[in-house]
């Protein structure tokens, strides 16, 4: 079994919670509050998210939150692949 490359692993995760959040944030201006709302309750069933879902969220934010969301993700992948090629 091949080592995995860990930075192409971090870049790889990182990237990947780029897309899903960036899709978040597209499906959110796409689709309505009400439409949000069901579908946040539908994936996570047993909570309502009528009250906690905001979606006036400025660009800033957005941009913001998916620079932390590749920093974290990408963090992530680094030490999956580096405990990975330790384990073997």
């Amino acid at each position: 079994m091949e080592k995995l490359n860990q930075k192409k692993t971090a870049i790889a995760s990182g990237t990947a919670s780029l897309v899903v959040y960036l899709g978040c944030f597209l499906v959110m201006t796409i689709m309505g509050k009400d439409a949000i709302v069901k579908l946040s309750n539908l994936l996570f069933h047993g909570m309502d998210f009528s009250n906690i879902i905001r979606m006036n969220i400025p660009i800033g934010e957005t941009f913001l939150g998916a620079i932390i969301s590749f920093v974290f993700w990408g963090i992530i992948g680094y030490f999956f692949a580096f405990i990975f090629n330790k384990l073997k």
